[in-house]
């Protein structure tokens, strides 16, 4: 019917087997045609949020549009569907209806809105378009309705007041509903208006609510079928079949097999329902029932989160299912039509890796295809024929190739084959270290033009201009540049690519020499600010040309006289400047996260240098404020090359990056612990030492707070280490810390934080006599998710004790513990590769391999 094609068009189903071919998102592949059954094409649970809220909004889309279609023929066509809906939806242009009782109720149909909406109390407490309702008129309003019943000659009318009456009756508890549905139900013999599975919907829900509860869920389930449009009402009351004694009324009124089997079919529609066991029962009635191939059908679309990809995050593998109850069942079954217990059959086996088994029903599901189902065995074929691979060559490719470029020809599941053949074959490029290829396979759709560096854009060059190239290859670049906004911004990629890489002639060639105002640099690189993260509009403004062609000058200058203060302070100023840190990064990148840097390599290359360059500067500049200036740069310089070292590396958007963590913040148990712990600090040291009496350093402490931030956590470090030299026994204080952390809560153990234990491992020298404390100590804390000190003190015992196989496992329990996926994945991997030297691969716990399996 074209009322359930339009229902699912936007809700996952179709009317014909191909459906859209869009099932899946980012982690999801389907492959399966969608299914004209209830229920057929939604895979969990039917009552999540999810489900439900989607389903009624495409219902009551759906009923509208029916609805605007049954008036639109009731006056005869001379109103458009757009005039039809301004009358009847929105009570407007009333002045064009001609017929009398049609007028009359219309405004009837207005009146009686406020008095079934849910929030019929609040109206007549606060107003319905500042006015109050008044609930004791609901009764004389029913009874008007069914006046205009016996009253108006238009059938059509009659049918709707009826509805009006009963729903009126209904929503407001009134005594009298099974009374007015009886009298009036004779109107609904013959009738094919959408008003007719409305009125049933409300008898069901009436006996529910007076008690008749087997009775009413008997009533709804007369709504589950493809010629309803409420259908979904059958299931979603099903719900107060609740007993055995209930269950057993309901199957003793079912008047012949196919009712029965509807009972079943829609007590298998529960997330936690016994499908298979349900699947027999229909099977006994009758094997070849349409009931059958739902549920199985829906069973198989549920079982492909098979091929699901695991979210990037959180979560471990995903659980490993069992199929063979299932395929032992359906090896006996014998049906007329076997082409989907053979489809199911193929699958199932391959999930099991009984492929050969999985081969033998796909061939056998061949010869009884018929039409556009082939297009679903040609995924499976292709699926088996992808999981056999184990290498590619060109060879490989062009078969890829030839196989793909056909299954893009067919209507169906071109998303989900596409996308699943870059994902099965890239990590086969990585283990080929094919680098190019694995890159191309795994941005394949979303290609972010700042993910490309040089390497990678002359290698994508190279092979663009490929002359022999295979059709995988031809693929790849097609679907690559397909994309107009991609090339364009490629190409205008290049310059930031070449400037990132400081190949500064080879980016002037680039670029156009202009003195338009419109083509000024909003930054000006070679200006170092205090105020405003140095990003200061600059007074003199010059264009990318001039910016470059100085940066060149400078450059020059510096082989002639390499110790010339200016052209070194400002090389390296500008070096700086065109860093992630600096003020423009957006010449060097095409798009710059205030979270993420992409080339590590680039950024240290920059900041080293700017660092070399200051330190130049330095040492044969004579100003002492002019110094200070200096320093101060070389503590930023500095302070990114801790970023630059200790950043983690995330996915981001399908690309590698690194994630930066700030030094300092305003939550004191952050503040430049890690920082100074790790060795960094000279030159703010420095600035304070011997630069403190300058006007530029006063300067900085007011437009600069987090320099006395550092100088607070230099004190506390000291503050610690006079603490813990003045503790009595050493061996005692590591059992006090190991007491304290093993018993107190988290908030009580504030005082152990990174300074702390910074101190307490320049005090107490970590030893065979001591790692066990210092180890508990670690497990400890983890346990109450002070992470960060638990690591602190866990890296210290690897470095020391690279065979301590407990602190591995801690350390990928505390790294896995703040989502730091990769370094918990290089100590668990640590770990159990240690386990199995040991022999003791069987006392590894199942997180750890299910973690390690999952990324």
């Amino acid at each position: 019917m074209l009322r359930i094609l339009l229902l699912f068009v936007f809700f996952y189903t179709t009317s014909i087997a191909c459906g859209g071919g869009f099932w899946p998102d980012d982690y999801q592949f389907r492959f399966l045609h969608k299914r004209n059954f209830e229920f057929a094409n939604i895979t969990g649970d039917l009552t999540s949020s999810r489900v439900y809220n989607d389903l009624i909004y495409e219902y009551n889309d759906e009923i509208k549009k029916q609805n605007i279609k049954e008036w639109k023929a009731q006056f005869g066509n001379s109103y458009s569907e757009k005039e039809i809906e301004d009358i009847i939806y929105k009570n407007k242009e009333l002045s064009k209806i001609k017929n009398e009782e049609i007028r009359d109720y219309i405004d009837f149909l207005e009146y009686q809105k406020p008095y079934i909406s849910s929030w019929k109390s609040y109206y007549s407490r606060f107003g319905y378009k500042g006015k109050k309702i008044d609930l004791s008129k609901v009764p004389s309003m029913v009874n008007e309705a069914l006046l205009e019943v016996d009253k108006v000659k238009n059938n059509y009318l009659k049918l709707r007041y009826f509805f009006i009456a009963l729903r009126l009756s209904h929503y407001n508890n009134l005594d009298n509903t099974l009374q007015i549905y009886e009298k009036y139900k004779y109107l609904l013999k013959n009738s094919n208006s959408i008003v007719k599975d409305w009125i049933q919907g409300l008898y069901a829900g009436i006996l529910i609510k007076k008690g008749e509860v087997v009775k009413g869920v008997y009533e709804f389930t007369k709504l589950f079928g493809e010629d309803k449009y409420n259908w979904h009402l059958a299931y979603y009351n099903f719900k107060y079949i609740k007993t055995d004694e209930q269950w057993n009324k309901l199957l003793s009124m079912a008047k012949n097999k196919e009712e029965k089997i509807k009972f079943y079919t829609i007590r298998a529609l529960n997330v936690k329902a016994n499908v298979l066991e349900e699947l027999k029962n229909i099977t006994k009635i009758d094997k070849n029932s349409k009931f059958f191939d739902l549920l199985l059908f829906r069973t198989l679309l549920n079982s492909q989160d098979f091929f699901d990809i695991s979210m990037p995050f959180y979560y471990d593998s995903k659980v490993v299912k069992n199929y063979e109850p299932f395929i032992s069942y359906l090896k006996s079954i014998k049906r007329d039509n076997m082409y989907m217990v053979d489809l199911t059959l193929a699958y199932f086996n391959f999930y099991q890796k009984n492929i050969d088994a999985s081969k033998k029903y796909l061939n056998k599901a061949y010869k009884e295809v018929s039409g556009d189902d082939i297009h679903e065995l040609n995924a499976l074929k292709y699926i088996i024929y992808l999981n056999n691979l184990t290498k590619i060559d060109e060879k490989t490719e062009n078969e890829i190739g030839t196989k793909l470029e056909k299954l893009m020809l067919q209507p169906c599941n071109k998303n989900s084959l596409h996308k699943y053949t870059f994902y099965k074959i890239k990590d086969i490029y990585k283990k080929q270290n094919n680098e190019l290829k694995y890159f191309l396979s795994k941005n394949i759709d979303y290609t972010n033009v700042n993910a490309i560096n040089l390497e990678k854009y002359n290698e994508l060059k190279a092979l663009e201009n490929k002359t022999n190239k295979t059709i995988l290859e031809k693929y790849m670049i097609k679907k690559i540049f397909s994309s107009s906004y991609f090339e364009r911004y490629l190409k205008l990629a290049y310059t930031n690519i070449l400037m990132n890489n400081l190949m500064f002639e080879e980016a002037l060639k680039r670029v156009k020499k202009t003195t338009k105002k419109e083509d000024k640099l909003e930054f000006n690189i070679f200006n170092n600010y205090i105020v405003g993260n140095n990003r200061v509009h600059s007074e003199k403004k010059y264009t990318l040309y001039e910016t470059i062609k100085k940066l060149i000058d400078i450059q020059n200058n510096l082989k002639k006289n390499p110790n010339s203060t200016m052209d070194n302070y400002l090389y390296a100023t500008a070096l700086y400047n065109l860093s992630y840190w600096g003020n423009s990064n957006i010449l060097t990148t095409v798009y710059r996260s205030n979270y993420y840097f992409k080339e590590k390599d680039n950024e240290l290359k920059k900041i080293n240098l700017s660092i070399k360059h200051f330190k130049k500067a330095l040492k044969t500049a004579k100003n002492k404020e002019f110094k200070s200036k200096i320093v101060y740069m070389l503590a930023k310089s500095e302070l990114a090359l801790y970023y630059i070292n200790n950043a983690k590396v995330v996915n981001y958007n399908s690309t590698k990056v690194h994630e930066t963590k700030r030094a300092y913040s305003w939550n004191i148990s952050s503040t430049y612990e890690n920082y100074i712990i790790k060795g960094y600090g000279k030159f703010f040291d420095d600035l304070k030492n011997k630069y403190q009496d300058t006007n530029y350093y006063k300067e900085l402490l007011k437009e600069c707070g987090y320099l006395n931030y550092y100088h607070d956590t230099v004190e506390d470090i000291k503050r610690v280490n006079t603490q813990i030299k003045n503790s009595l026994n050493k061996i005692e204080l590591l059992k006090s810390i190991e007491n304290d952390t093993k018993l107190k809560r988290k908030n009580d153990l504030n005082k152990y934080n990174q300074i702390y234990f910074y101190n307490l491992f320049r005090n107490i020298k970590l030893s065979k006599s001591n790692v066990t404390y210092y180890n508990n100590i670690a497990y400890y804390l983890n346990k109450k998710r002070k992470n960060n000190e638990a690591i602190y003190i866990l890296e210290k015992i690897v470095n020391k004790y690279p065979n301590r196989v407990v602190a591995l496992y801690n350390l990928g329990d505390a790294y896995y513990d703040i989502y730091n996926m990769d370094m918990a994945r290089k100590y668990y991997k640590k770990y159990v590769a240690l386990m199995k030297k040991l022999k003791k691969e069987n006392n590894i716990p199942k997180k750890v391999l299910s973690r390690v399996q999952s990324w």
